[in-house]
């Protein structure tokens, strides 16, 4: 077991640290809390920002003009570009675009990979992913999928309604699961330009956090005409290229994750070394100290899980356990962060003169989001009872 960063990797780190801390959190500002968005002027400035520094696309393989590191490398970088909200987007690896790209360069053939997949890490264009349906449809059991397309000669005739398909407004195209002729062993990922006829993107829906670029949205799909060689793919192996997305987007999340609650204790921290209270400054009370210790425990264990589950990947091992322990932990324990570092800020965290109340909303998404906390515990009870896992 090596806990030594690379050079190279730690090199990556330090310029993400920078950047975020230089550029991002300044420019934060011009952060509207109520919809998650930037300026569109502040972004280009950003982005160009990020390219030059080397940072864009870092978790691409390097033929594709990224940095080529593994996840665990991947891991150490996203957790420094997590600690701003905008960070990831502005470094082109903010969801659902990055687990898009990983995705479509795993399956996409040469002209899907040159239309959707190019364009995609140039960051000319974005996309969505359009899997959850309203109920009856999916929600976290994808027995449930109802999403439907017919084989029409040299075609397939989509039926369907999708909702909070991240990014969709103002996308170019979204990543549609569906059945194929009613059957669930069948089912299929569809590529779909959002242009197409029958396309319709019905409303944002209204979250309790901020939306981000492109929201969080409800589709229809009305006898929308796909070309046999827009799925991704092949027919039957959307749940098996679903994991092949879903697994390493858990763990990009927790990276982001990791860093927002350091983040948070970090304003936490600076507030109660400044804030005197009952004689002494309140970062000298042994209560609130408590408080930073158990958070910081906490957060190290999230990291900790989360790196091991990247490098079970690596190894081309099952990680399915893995994923599920570091999905559950960091979730829980970026809302447990941020409740806390608020608590400690008391009503200047409650307010908007901290970005904390932002972050608390945006992190209430992080325990239903790729699969509730109830659901991975679950999949982590089941390994343990079957005895596939140990403990």
């Amino acid at each position: 077991m090596d806990f030594q960063i690379p050079d190279d990797v730690r090199a990556v780190q330090e310029r993400a640290r920078d950047f975020v801390n230089t550029h991002c959190i300044p420019a934060e500002k011009r952060y509207d809390f109520s919809t998650g968005r930037m300026p569109e002027d502040v972004c280009r400035q950003l982005r160009a920002k990020a390219k030059e520094l080397g940072l864009w696309t870092p978790h691409l393989p390097t033929e594709l003009g990224g940095l080529g590191l593994d996840l665990i490398g991947t891991g150490l970088v996203f957790s420094e570009l997590g600690r701003s909200p905008i960070a990831p987007y502005m470094c082109n690896c903010d969801a659902p675009d990055e687990g898009n790209m990983h995705l479509l360069h795993m399956a996409a053939n040469a002209a899907q990979a040159e239309r959707f997949l190019k364009p995609l890490v140039a960051g000319e264009i974005r996309s969505g992913f359009a899997m959850t349906e309203p109920p009856p449809g999916t929600g976290a059991d994808p027995s449930l999928l109802r999403t439907n397309a017919v084989r029409d000669g040299d075609d397939f005739i989509l039926n369907g309604h999708k909702w909070f398909c991240t990014g969709a407004n103002g996308a170019d195209f979204v990543i549609v699961m569906a059945r194929v002729n009613d059957s669930f062993r069948r089912t299929t990922m569809f590529l779909v330009p959002t242009d197409s006829p029958g396309y319709q993107m019905v409303r944002e829906v209204d979250v309790m956090g901020s939306h981000g670029p492109g929201g969080h949205c409800e589709l229809l799909f009305k006898d929308v005409r796909v070309p046999a060689d827009m799925v991704l793919g092949k027919v039957g192996e959307g749940f098996r290229l679903s994991q092949v997305r879903l697994g390493p987007a858990r763990l990009t999340h927790c990276m982001r994750w990791v860093g927002l609650a350091r983040r948070s204790m970090e304003i936490a921290r600076e507030y109660a070394r400044d804030r005197d209270a009952f004689g002494q400054k309140l970062s000298e009370h042994e209560g609130i100290q408590w408080m930073f210790a158990e958070c910081a425990t906490d957060i190290e264990m999230g990291l900790l899980l989360t790196l091991k589950a990247g490098w079970i990947i690596d190894q081309g091992l099952d990680s399915r356990h893995a994923i599920s322990m570091a999905k559950l932990h960091v979730s829980e324990t970026l809302c447990r962060a941020i409740d806390t570092a608020i608590q400690i800020c008391g009503a200047t965290g409650y307010s908007r003169d901290l970005p904390l109340e932002l972050f608390y909303r945006d992190a209430r998404a992080a325990r239903l989001a790729d699969g509730p906390s109830e659901v991975h515990k679950m999949v982590i009870g089941r390994g343990l009872m079957s005895g596939k896992q140990e403990f």
